[in-house]
Formats: C-alpha cells, structure tokens, sequence
C-alpha cells in the first residue's frame, strides 16, 4: 500500500507530474513537452529513488487508466491464444466477451460474423457434412457469402490458408515448384505479386495481396451488401493442389477467415476445411469412408474394451506321428510352436504355454 503521509520528504509530497519535472531537472534533463510528461521515469527509476530516499512515491494519477477503446484494441489483435487460453479483460462482466480461442472460431462480440455456401457445387466443388470440408478442383471458382452485423462499411476480410495440424500451423502455405514456374501457363496472365499466392480472390479488384514472415494473405475492404441482398459475396480460386508432394505435400488445409478493422485488429474468425484435389467427388466420399472406419473402430474398441478376453481350451493333447523326411518333420514342431505363440500373444497368457513351447525348443532346432 502506497503512503501518503506527511513523514515522507517535501518534494515527495509534490504531484505527481510536479515531481518528475524536479526530479527530471535535478538530474540535468531537458524539458519536456506535456505530452512525454507521463513517460519521464520507468518503473526502474521509480525503486531506485525510493530506495535511496525511503518512502513510497505516488503514483500518477493516470498511469492506471484504461481507455476503453484502447482495450478492445488490445483484446482483439490478431494473436494466438493456446486452445483453452483466454486473453483477461479488466472487468469481470467483460471476460465472457473479449476473448479468442487459439485458431477457433469467432463470432466476434455483436458481430455474428458467418459464412454460407451455395447449395451445389456440380463437378467442380462438393461439401462434406460429415468431414465439415470442401473438395475443389484446381482453377475452378468457390462462391462464398459473407454476413456481419451491423453490416457496415470500414472493415476487412483477410483469407489465408493454413495447415490443420498443430505441428505446421507455423509453416507457410506455399504453391509447389510445378505450379508456380515461369514457364507454367496459368502464370503466363497472372499478376506478378499474386504468383506466389495459392488462394486468390476473383471478384474484387481492390482486393491486396500481402506476405508478412511468408504467410500469404488476402486482405479485401467490405462494403455494405447491395440493395436487396442480405450478403457480400466472394469467389475464390486455387491454384495447387494438397497432394503436390514438393508443395502442401498431401497435408490436410483450410480457409481461415478474420474480420478485422482498418488497424488490422482481429474482430471475428472463421474456418472452413477445403482441399483442392483432381476428383472431388470420389475424394469426398473416401473421406467419409475413411470418417466412418475411424469412427467404427473406436465405437468397437468402447464396445470391447470392458469385456474379458474370450476363453479357450487348456487340455492338453499328446500328439504321436510317424513323419517321412526330416524337413516335413521339422515343419510339423515349428507350425506347432507358432500356432501357440500366437494363441499366447493374442490372450496374453503367456504361462499357460510356456512350458509346451519350451519342450518342442528342446527337442528341435526351430532355427534350422
């Protein structure tokens, strides 16, 4: 707790700013504007001079401010937050609001921020209920609608694609050699500064490309819906496909949608799973295959999990043959000692035969 009291030196007792413009002026500095008043010492200076004098020195009086505005500001940018985590407000009615998951998605606080699809995407596109992904042929166009509210204008949409796993969210999303060759035709009309890029957006010109660490992003101002419509619309085109082994490298992607102000300070986020593939019709109903399998096997493994493993027989058999050829003779142990070990591997009562595939190790060399 901070003293106040009239024990502590005369020039601790002078306001705040007061006394960082004498202290300033004792140490030879030059005068500052108003402006820098409140930057004139840190917290280090701050110690150092109570410990030499004593006492306690005030703190400013604004130095606890929180502009509200500043505070949606620094609670909204753009960082990842682990799966989990959530970034503090100041104020304990705030904490359900302001805050984001680690590459969740967002809503954002009052903004409803969404995507829809169209309802069919014929031979070039199809959505998977089940994997919650879309399967799109390379060059062919994804119609996206995007909705907001208030639906106002001065905001932006930044589309990046990004790996799903954790282990490459850090890694840029890149298109392969092939693909982005001088010497490739599609190449031949693109604009320079989208080359590089894999997504790229085909309705809006003033849409910019960018590449900050090289992630490759695209940032398009949002204007209200026309007249009639409740939507803004976007097209999206791709130019690599997730199994060029030299580029995404058969790594499963998605779209990763942020709302963000004119400072680039994240509002909302969405994801929608896509991979863009040469047959999206088969690719999705292997994926859905594959889903289905994965879930069967983990239904069966709860099912059997909690039941004990099934009996089998324990007499035991004495077996006389007469055997031509000591090849067939040796053939006849060994398949003997395997039906066993594998009997024991897979009840795994290993002490119940032992003792017999001990005896058959005995009196033939299974390693002939």
């Amino acid at each position: 707790m901070r003293c106040s009291c009239t024990c502590l030196p005369r020039f601790m007792r002078l306001s705040p700013i007061n006394l960082q413009l004498r202290i300033a002026n004792m140490l030879g500095s030059n005068v500052v504007s108003d402006s820098q008043e409140s930057a004139l010492m840190d917290d280090e200076t701050y110690k150092d001079i109570e410990k030499t004098f004593g006492g306690t020195l005030p703190l400013p009086e604004d130095m606890n401010a929180f502009d509200t505005e500043d505070k949606y500001d620094i609670l909204t940018q753009s960082v990842y937050i682990p799966p989990g985590k959530r970034l503090k407000s100041q104020t304990e009615e705030d904490d359900d609001i302001y805050y984001l998951h680690g590459y969740a998605n967002y809503l954002g606080p009052q903004l409803n921020f969404q995507y829809t699809l169209a309802e069919n995407g014929g031979q070039d596109w199809s959505y998977s209920q089940k994997s919650k992904r879309v399967f799109l042929k390379m060059e062919k166009t994804l119609p996206l609608r995007f909705t907001w509210e208030p639906a106002a204008s001065g905001l932006f949409l930044r589309t990046k694609l990004v790996f799903v796993l954790e282990q490459y969210k850090n890694d840029p999303v890149r298109r392969c050699p092939n693909h982005i060759a001088s010497t490739n035709y599609i190449n031949q009309s693109m604009d320079p500064e989208r080359i590089k890029h894999v997504v790229h957006c085909v309705n809006h010109g003033a849409s910019i490309y960018e590449e900050e660490n090289e992630h490759l992003s695209i940032l398009t101002p949002l204007c209200t819906p026309e007249p009639g419509s409740q939507y803004f619309p976007m097209c999206f085109k791709f130019f690599c496909k997730n199994s060029c082994t030299s580029g995404m490298n058969r790594r499963d992607t998605e779209l990763e949608f942020t709302l963000e102000d004119k400072r680039k300070q994240v509002l909302a986020r969405q994801t929608l799973g896509i991979k863009i593939c040469s047959c999206p019709k088969r690719d999705k109903q292997k994926s859905e295959a594959d889903l289905e399998r994965s879930i069967s096997v983990k239904r069966e493994f709860v099912l059997t999990s909690g039941k004990k493993l099934p009996s089998y027989d324990t007499h035991v058999y004495k077996v006389e043959l007469n055997i031509v050829g000591k090849e067939n003779y040796l053939s006849v142990y060994k398949h003997a000692y395997d039906i066993m070990a594998g009997q024991a591997a897979r009840t795994g009562q290993h002490e119940c035969f032992k003792p017999y595939m001990d005896e058959i190790s005995l009196k033939v060399p299974l390693n002939h």
